[in-house]
């Protein structure tokens, strides 16, 4: 059983990474040079093809952030 505090802490990690994520999608779609921040390299926008899931990734694969358009 988990305890309370160690709930509050995996919230408080679920929710900061988030947060991350989101902005990071933000930068990317506005246009930003990003970099992953395992590999160094840039981050790109894959615009949705038959399935509608663009993709917001690194070209190694270490960032890989699927976007449901639909």
């Amino acid at each position: 059983m988990i305890d309370k505090a160690s709930f509050k802490s995996l919230e408080k990690a679920t929710k900061d990474s988030f947060f991350k994520q989101k902005n990071l999608i933000k930068q990317v779609l506005a246009g930003k040079h990003v970099n992953c921040r395992i590999c160094h390299q840039v981050i790109v926008f894959e615009p949705p093809k038959k399935d509608k899931t663009g993709v917001v990734r690194c070209k190694k694969g270490c960032t890989d952030i699927e976007l449901d358009m639909s």
